[in-house]
């Protein structure tokens, strides 16, 4: 026998899901999803909110705009990020956001700015780090440059500005 509560669960989840039911039935699909999910999914972020609400599309299942939950935060930046995803009780209309999946590590692009002078340019969109032991230098797509290390010198055979909307020393 059934009680009440599960009955709501379930009335519950058959309602948050039913986008998903009614797309499924007046759309062919092109992969069938399996009834229990073992393992780990690659899908895609397709939107999240402050709130924490996710939503993924699993294009091997064919299921498309699932309510998900996460274990890590999520920023709306990421969305159309391969996400990797797991399923609670391996129901397939449960996901869960386990990490990113990592892409390929950035390209490289070399610019000679006329000769003898040569400039090498990295870009990147929304951070670029140099590292070195303990030492870094981050620049970030807000305009922040961040130096950091153990012992830091400056040094400058003609005169040395210092700029600032406000200069805080120590």
């Amino acid at each position: 026998m059934q009680n009440s509560s599960t009955t709501t669960d379930n009335h519950d989840l058959r309602a948050e899901h039913e986008p998903v039911l009614d797309s499924l039935l007046t759309r062919p699909l092109t992969n069938t999803p399996p009834s229990k999910v073992e393992g780990i999914v690659v899908g895609t972020l397709t939107s999240c909110t402050d709130d924490g609400q996710a939503v993924v599309d699993i294009a091997d299942f064919g299921l498309l705009q699932l309510s998900a939950r996460s274990v890590i935060s999520l920023e709306a930046s990421r969305v159309g990020a391969a996400v990797a995803l797991g399923f609670e009780q391996g129901d397939p209309l449960r996901p869960i956001i386990l990490g990113f999946m990592q892409s390929s590590p950035a390209s490289v692009t070399v610019q000679q700015d006329g000769a003898p002078e040569r400039k090498l340019v990295l870009e990147a969109t929304r951070e670029l780090e140099l590292r070195c032991g303990e030492t870094s230098l981050t620049l970030t797509s807000d305009g922040r440059i961040q130096l950091r290390g153990r012992y830091i010198t400056s040094h400058a055979s003609a005169t040395q500005r210092i700029l600032g909307g406000s200069v805080q020393i120590n």
